[in-house]
């Protein structure tokens, strides 16, 4: 009977946080570039009952055992604005922030700042968008310096890629890092970019909704699997 009041924990426990996942996968649906996250469960470990009956195992729950990055397609949408750009691929932008940390991202609503006489192309969040070397973007203007070379501009935002996509690290504000499972990140001149367009998420509402459903019913159950545990215990104790 104590087992199953810890199985039921444990079950309410990875049921809690499998909610968080789904909850925030919703909560970005509207997000550029986001990408959906997918809990992975996995069953605990086993005990053999009775040194007699060796084949009699009994399990201890189940827990998270890791979260995956789901590049499933993602749709586009048309903004005609020249600083938009989407990638109908598996590559990222890079974006350096003030410290000089490279990180990488699907988002490409990107804008302008001016330091000194320079205008530098940067994300949404201020960073530093780079080219394919590796270096800030200048945002280069006509002769008359009054309109900026758009096309031009469109050439030197840099696109990259990583060796595994489902290896890298998220980190929030729809950025990525490179890990040891990712393998190291490279520019690719041959990945497309589109300007003008911005990258949907790619949460699907309804499976979501779904997994919200199936993930609630199974914290109800497993409360419910803790609660019988505890009333046999009481039942237990009060025999005479």
């Amino acid at each position: 009977m104590n087992i199953a009041f810890h199985t039921g924990k444990t079950a309410m426990i990875a049921q809690s946080q499998a909610l968080n996942v789904y909850g925030n996968n919703i909560a970005n649906i509207n997000t550029v570039g986001y990408q959906t996250v997918r809990p992975s469960f996995a069953d605990t470990l086993y005990s053999v009952q009775r040194a007699t009956e060796p084949d009699w195992q009994t399990g201890h729950g189940a827990y998270i055992q890791k979260t995956d990055i789901m590049f499933a397609e993602s749709s586009l949408y048309y903004t005609d604005r020249p600083l938009d750009f989407a990638l109908p691929n598996e590559g990222f932008f890079a974006v350096q922030d003030r410290y000089g940390d490279v990180n990488y991202t699907r988002d490409g609503s990107f804008s302008m700042t001016q330091e000194g006489e320079d205008w530098y192309l940067v994300s949404g969040s201020g960073e530093y968008v780079l080219d394919y070397e590796g270096n800030r973007i200048i945002v280069p203007f006509n002769e008359a310096g009054t309109v900026a070379d758009y096309d031009e501009l469109a050439g030197m935002i840099g696109v990259y890629e990583f060796e595994n996509v489902y290896g890298i690290e998220a980190l929030g504000t729809n950025r990525y890092v490179a890990t040891d499972r990712s393998g190291a990140v490279t520019a690719n001149p041959n990945l497309d970019k589109l300007q003008g367009v911005l990258v949907n998420s790619n949460v699907e509402l309804s499976d979501q909704m779904v997994k919200l459903i199936e993930t609630q019913r199974g914290y109800q159950i497993s409360s419910r699997v803790l609660t019988t545990a505890d009333e046999f215990s009481r039942i237990a104790n009060n025999l005479r």
